[in-house]
């Protein structure tokens, strides 16, 4: 059995709750970025294809700001799902709810 190859993705700074602990607002963010779909569809490639190349199974914590508030977060989770992808939600959990 091969052993897991972690990544930690950085999907999105937008936050609505400004931790004073967090390195994104803590100095000052001058814009909140957002990777666009497309950008994260070639990057989960790159992911896989490292991942074959080096005979390890991807596992991935997505982080952010807060990666639930990204507009594509559930269309990426339903990607993970379909292929069999381990992930992990890195983060604040304050949208995740019983019903999510």
């Amino acid at each position: 059995m091969s052993s897991y190859f972690s990544i930690q993705w950085h999907i999105t700074d937008d936050c609505d709750q400004r931790c004073k602990h967090c390195y994104i607002f803590s100095e000052g963010h001058p814009c909140i970025t957002t990777m666009a779909w497309e950008e994260m569809l070639r990057t989960y490639a790159q992911i896989q294809a490292l991942c074959r190349s080096l005979g390890r199974i991807p596992y991935i914590y997505l982080t952010g700001g807060d990666p639930v508030l990204h507009p594509a977060f559930w269309d990426l989770l339903a990607l993970f799902k379909a292929d069999g992808t381990r992930f992990c939600v890195m983060g604040n959990p304050f949208h995740l709810t019983e019903s999510v």
